[in-house]
């Protein structure tokens, strides 16, 4: 990447920054946000293809990554041709490499930050964070946040925290247009639910609401990936299927601005 600074203390996260968009996006009323879980960031040259040429994910205005590392953010993006930044704490255990979120923006981004989630992972032992930057589309200011939480090993009180954590961030970084989106781990209606009142706290809602589930295992289906928005109209949203890029299947929304 083209830059790197820590962020707060010396033993905080780290975000990672890189600008490859050339020139700017026809501008439309519309903003199309993309989350998507690339497992480990493990097949992040076949999501970069699928970035590029699926229909309902190349049109992306903001695309939010999770289980990403530095050199997997920065092939997307230069695939793509859009800026980015991209945040970890640590290397996780069972990778040795940075295991963290990213937000990707053919727009310019702006004004970067991380937030880290309380309580570690109770198998591996990892920390979880929220990063944002604000996108500068046309005339909007969007500020964008890519999450991952803690799966359910976790207690429930503990991933309600976060939760909150995560609606408390987006309050402090910035007012106005928000888009929020990633693998919030929820896999039951109750842990999605946990999630509405956290964000409607702030002001925002589920857009990604009508959109269907994003991981089968076990021959289950489960919701564990949303996009949430405030002070932007919900439009249309979706999944893409048979993708081999993960285990997660990429969520779209579209909102009017």
């Amino acid at each position: 990447m083209p830059s790197s600074r820590p962020v707060g203390s010396n033993d905080g996260p780290t975000v990672h920054l890189g600008e490859y968009a050339i020139g700017l996006p026809d501008s439309t009323p519309t903003v199309t946000v993309v989350s998507w879980n690339i497992q480990f960031g493990l097949e992040a040259a076949a999501a970069a293809e699928a970035l590029l040429v699926v229909p309902d994910l190349r049109s992306a205005d903001i695309v939010l990554l999770q289980e990403m590392d530095e050199s997997g953010t920065e092939l997307i993006a230069r695939t793509i041709g859009a800026n980015c930044v991209f945040a970890s704490l640590r290397p996780h255990r069972q990778t040795g490499r940075a295991f963290g979120n990213a937000v990707l923006s053919r727009w310019p981004l702006s004004d970067p930050d991380v937030a880290e989630l309380s309580h570690k992972s109770v198998v591996q032992g990892h920390e979880r964070l929220v990063v944002g930057a604000s996108v500068a589309i046309g005339d909007t200011s969007v500020t964008a946040c890519s999450v991952h939480t803690e799966v359910p090993t976790l207690s429930p009180p503990k991933r309600r925290r976060q939760f909150d954590e995560i609606a408390a961030a987006t309050e402090r970084w910035a007012p106005g247009p928000l888009t929020v989106g990633g693998d919030f781990n929820t896999i039951t209606g109750k842990g999605v639910a946990a999630v509405d009142r956290a964000m409607r706290a702030v002001g925002a809602t589920r857009a990604s609401a009508a959109a269907s589930t994003t991981l089968r295992r076990g021959g289950r289906e489960f919701p564990l990936d949303h996009i949430y928005t405030r002070d932007l109209e919900p439009l249309d949203c979706g999944v893409v299927e048979g993708l081999s890029a993960s285990d997660h299947r990429p969520l779209w929304v579209r909102l009017g601005r």
